[in-house]
């Protein structure tokens, strides 16, 4: 690897989010072309490592290996759930299927406070804030890439349908209580052994 590789190899591993082909032959002081041809270089010698080297439009970043992205996954998913309460999780997964949402519907949903949740997810960067364009005293709230990073998705399309998920949800069954038990365990009178007393009268 020259000098110039090992230059974009560093300013991509730093870069939080794609870069672009003018942007590092700037920080370079290179041409396009040769940013290109560096960036092509890192690519091939990457192929097949752990960390590969994935472009887009013409913009770059440094990514694991797509071969490896049930473990990765795995690996991410886990480490989310040990960091994050049970309702941290819900409000998560709340505002990843109907983003962008505000605290208030949020609430609405869930039925108790939400700010703990949110600032837990912000303070993450797993969520950030956007611009209520009905009203400028509240905010919106959508998922960021670096969820999409932990969820190993590339776009929030990539969620499972809502509608499958809770389908395969199955709700505990509910235990009969000891007068039901009593009740569905008693055997019904036999309707041919059964006399109207009106009746015997009659007859008699």
């Amino acid at each position: 690897m020259d000098d110039l590789t090992s230059k974009l190899e560093s300013l991509l591993f730093v870069a939080s989010k794609p870069v672009s082909t003018t942007q590092l032959a700037k920080l370079c002081d290179i041409s396009e072309t040769e940013a290109t041809n560096g960036l092509r270089e890192i690519q091939s010698a990457r192929q097949s490592s752990g960390i590969v080297l994935m472009e887009a439009s013409g913009n770059w970043q440094l990514s694991t290996n797509p071969k490896n992205i049930d473990t990765v996954k795995s690996f991410l998913t886990q480490d989310l759930r040990e960091k994050l309460t049970d309702a941290t999780v819900e409000v998560l997964g709340i505002i990843a299927y109907r983003q962008p949402i505000s605290k208030n519907e949020i609430e609405a949903i869930r039925g108790v406070n939400c700010q703990y949740s949110l600032r837990q997810l912000l303070m993450r960067g797993l969520i950030e804030k956007t611009a209520n364009p009905q009203d400028s005293r509240s905010n919106y709230y959508q998922v960021t890439t670096e969820f999409l990073q932990h969820m190993g998705l590339q776009t929030i399309t990539d969620l499972p349908e809502f509608s499958k998920l809770t389908a395969e949800v199955k709700l505990p069954s509910i235990p009969q209580t000891s007068t039901e038990q009593t009740v569905a365990s008693s055997p019904m009178p036999s309707t041919d052994s059964y006399q109207d007393p009106v009746r015997t009268q009659e007859t008699m």
